[in-house]
């Protein structure tokens, strides 16, 4: 599940990867304006690939929320990818801050609102390990997001009953390293990445690679 101001679209590269090895795969797209509407637009498209019996679920930095709401039933394991990890009644902004991140100051808008992040500054923040290129057609594809659902808090953990992988990302200016650190305590198990925030991106092959060994090709 991607992350706020993203869309499916920066997914594609890993979502490839994986079909090509034979992976059913599927991409929600979120802003449903509310963190429960994130989720049920998450579980519809599990549902979607979920015939042979539960899926592993991927969730990047808002996305972590989102799959933490799904049914436990319907997943095989959860993947957190530099994400927020919520217990029950904790929301991401609170999460977030909790330890310093970069992304305010690079946030356009109200945060009690709709926001945008300063094109300027939106590939450093995102992806400061990619090569122009590909940072500026990442950065292009942001959108504007809600922030409702951000001050909305978890209702559900499916992590507390389900077995989870948290990827930390050491050089990430969004979701601060020490907080995924926290993160780490409430997972089974722990893969640490020398990778900025957008670590589909800059770690597209290890990315596909982790998700296809836990879906079990």
């Amino acid at each position: 599940m991607h992350g706020a101001w993203h869309t499916g679209k920066a997914w594609n590269g890993v979502a490839a990867r994986l079909r090509a090895q034979g992976v059913a795969v599927a991409v929600a797209e979120l802003h449903r304006d509310s963190l429960a509407g994130d989720v049920a637009a998450a579980e519809a498209a599990l549902d979607g690939i979920a015939g042979s019996g539960p899926v592993v679920a991927c969730g990047h930095s808002y996305g972590g929320a989102v799959i933490s709401g799904l049914p436990p039933s319907k997943v095989a394991h959860l993947v957190y990818l530099a994400a927020m990890m919520p217990d029950v009644g904790e929301t991401s902004f609170g999460l977030l801050a909790q330890a310093p991140s970069d992304l305010g100051a690079c946030m356009v808008g109200d945060v009690a609102g709709t926001t945008t992040i300063d094109p300027a500054r939106a590939g450093g923040l995102f992806h400061g390990q990619l090569e122009a290129d590909r940072r500026s057609r990442h950065v292009a594809e942001l959108v504007p997001q809600v922030m409702a659902a951000g001050h909305q808090a978890a209702v559900t953990a499916a992590w507390r009953s389900r077995p989870s992988t948290y990827v930390r990302c050491t050089d990430d200016r969004v979701v601060h390293p020490e907080l995924q650190r926290r993160f780490t305590r409430r997972a089974t198990r722990t893969v640490t990445w020398h990778s900025d925030h957008g670590a589909f991106a800059s770690h597209e092959l290890h990315t596909a690679a982790l998700l296809a060994r836990l879906a079990g090709t």
